[in-house]
């Protein structure tokens, strides 16, 4: 698989599951514009999700912070290049902060 295909795979398995979390009454809307998911809290902040192609990477831009995360190949998961953390733990975190509530993505 390649970077395109990856990063398409995570943003579909994001949009199953963000739809069970709104069907299950969490206060947020999401909405995808090509490659962009954007996360839609009632305050107004957003989550960006967005592919940077050119560099292979995944970016989160959430409470004014930017990530990037390098797909590992190894263990077929997003690495946030300076944390270390895998991406579905760092997004389960950041989505539970915002919540109130805790959330596994």
């Amino acid at each position: 698989m390649n970077f395109t295909q990856h990063y398409d795979d995570t943003i579909s398995d994001l949009d199953e599951r963000l739809s069970v979390l709104i069907d299950k009454g969490a206060d947020l809307e999401f909405e995808k514009s090509g490659e962009v998911l954007t996360i839609i809290f009632p305050d107004k902040a957003k989550f960006i999700i967005s592919p940077n192609s050119p560099v292979n990477q995944l970016w989160v831009s959430a409470n004014y912070e930017g990530h990037r995360f390098d797909f590992d190949g190894a263990q077929l998961v997003w690495i946030d290049e300076k944390t270390g953390q895998e991406f579905h733990e760092y997004f389960s975190r950041l989505l539970s902060d915002k919540l109130g509530q805790e959330v596994e993505m």
